[in-house]
């Protein structure tokens, strides 16, 4: 059967895809006397945690800093738990599997798709944590900030970023069944490209990384920017929020650095067309695999 006619049998099967997601959603949170409420609570409470952390107890940090940690980091998150989910998304369900006839790739589309519900609720946490910083800008004595225009673009950039981590949740989910020591893999994977990525820096800062020699910054930043994730995060803070200046002596600069000045527009462009492929490219792994998975378990 060829890819088309794949995502065609998926999509008659859409019903289902809605009734996994429900059902993804339900056990994550059985047994919860809060339910749903938690996918609330964590993004606030993690808000709450980092704008203490730069207010009171890091104060050297620029201002607002923790509205730029978190324009990343709740993407970052949304990338990780996508991802980590995804690795026993069909191991778990091999009893349905050896059963009932359904395209095998709806499960780890339902766990990104519940992942990203998760997700679009931490973006409405932080979109009331930066109108607040926004409307607070107004203020007698304030900077008159708005937001960036290429806001509107928040939704390719969700669109994007989805497509990214569902191309490698199919990837990850197929080979979990044939070799269960991927999905630690991955874990171990996810938390050395935690500091690869600017979640807690600017990309920036970067260019000037003093730690390494001056021909090869131009080099590392390249390689930055042909990192889809890094792209990513980066956009989400440059569309979110406007750029700043972070004075010499903070967070390790020797000299002023103007930061979040967004990602140029090819590598945006050239990341959009990466995850188109990544996903397409999981999808056909997952389908040429999948009627294999019953002989494996």
């Amino acid at each position: 059967m060829s890819l088309l006619a794949e995502a065609r049998e998926a999509w008659r099967y859409r019903e289902l895809l809605k009734n996994l997601v429900n059902r993804e959603l339900q056990v994550r949170y059985k047994n919860s006397a809060l339910g749903v409420i938690w996918s609330l609570a964590n993004p606030i409470v993690r808000a709450l945690i980092l704008v203490v952390l730069f207010k009171y107890i890091v104060p050297f940090a620029p201002e607002n800093y923790s509205a730029y940690v978190l324009a990343a980091f709740f993407p970052w998150t949304y990338f990780l738990t996508g991802v980590l989910d995804a690795g026993e998304c069909v191991s778990k369900q091999m009893a349905l599997v050896r059963k009932v006839y359904f395209p095998r790739e709806l499960l780890p589309l339902a766990t990104t798709i519940a992942n990203l519900r998760h997700f679009l609720l931490s973006l409405g946490v932080l979109a009331l944590y930066l109108i607040g910083l926004y409307v607070s800008s107004w203020m007698p004595g304030g900077t008159h900030d708005i937001p960036p225009r290429e806001i509107f673009l928040l939704p390719l950039l969700v669109i994007m970023e989805t497509l990214l981590i569902g191309g490698i949740a199919l990837y990850i989910s197929a080979l979990n069944v044939f070799f269960e020591d991927v999905k630690f893999l991955a874990a171990v994977v996810l938390d050395l490209l935690f500091y690869g990525v600017p979640v807690i820096y600017f990309l920036e800062q970067v260019k000037i990384a003093h730690a390494l020699p001056e021909n090869l910054r131009p080099i590392v930043y390249k390689l930055f920017l042909l990192n889809p994730m890094a792209v990513i995060l980066t956009s989400y803070r440059s569309f979110l929020l406007t750029p700043i200046e972070i004075k010499a002596g903070t967070l390790g600069l020797k000299a002023d650095l103007q930061v979040n000045t967004g990602v140029p527009w090819p590598y945006f462009w050239l990341a959009f067309a990466v995850c188109i492929l990544v996903f397409i490219g999981g999808y056909r792994f997952f389908n040429s695999r999948k009627w294999r998975f019953v002989e494996q378990m």
